[in-house]
């Protein structure tokens, strides 16, 4: 059941996606997420661009504030091996959240929606009480199709767990909270659009 919840959910972003060149222009940054162009040459540099961001950025540079001590992570990024490429979902201490897709188009913001800066707050929450490898890495690997890799993002550096989508989903799995959470942030953003098209009616 929970495979073919994650199914849907992929689904539903495929479908978000498709429209966010019509969708750009409707929402100032104050109030609602700011949204992704699809790239239709160069989606692939543009995603790759915009995951390593976060990947090699650090707290002072996105203004987060300090944690209690260095491995505590502020920032957690998941890749999803989906069957159109890759799914990048990142959540931020701060409640930003955004989600790329490999394939082209994505959604950055979201800390001006309350639901989504919650679920994006809750995610890094439960990276907390995760327990991180002994040392960092500085190889940030795609998965393959149904692998499900986290990054913990700390001051002490970059925190590499990898697993499976089917791993992940298993009761009792060491990650399956914080994949719930993740996809929680899917999930909000998903809300949120349906929200704004009902209003634009």
């Amino acid at each position: 059941m929970r495979t073919l919840v994650a199914i849907a959910v992929v689904v539903a972003i495929a479908a978000l996606l498709w429209r966010v060149t019509k969708a750009r222009a409707q929402a100032p940054a104050a109030s609602k997420p700011d949204i992704a162009a699809k790239e239709s040459s160069d989606s692939k540099g543009v995603y790759i661009g915009l995951r390593n961001l976060m990947l090699q950025g650090s707290r002072a540079k996105f203004s987060l504030p300090a944690t209690s001590k260095p491995t505590e992570p502020w920032g957690v990024v998941m890749d999803w091996g989906v069957h159109t490429g890759t799914a990048t979902v990142v959540a931020m201490s701060d409640g930003s959240a955004s989600v790329y897709l490999s394939s082209g188009g994505g959604f950055i913001g979201g800390k001006g929606q309350d639901s989504i800066r919650q679920a994006a707050q809750k995610a890094v929450d439960i990276a907390r009480s995760v327990q991180l490898p002994p040392e960092p890495t500085t190889d940030y690997p795609l998965p393959e199709q149904h692998g499900v890799f986290f990054y913990f993002l700390t001051d002490a550096g970059v925190f590499a767990l990898r697993t499976s989508e089917k791993d992940v989903q298993s009761p009792g799995h060491p990650l399956r909270q914080l994949g719930d959470g993740m996809q929680a942030v899917i999930t909000e953003y998903r809300l949120w659009d349906s929200r704004k098209k009902s209003q634009a009616k």
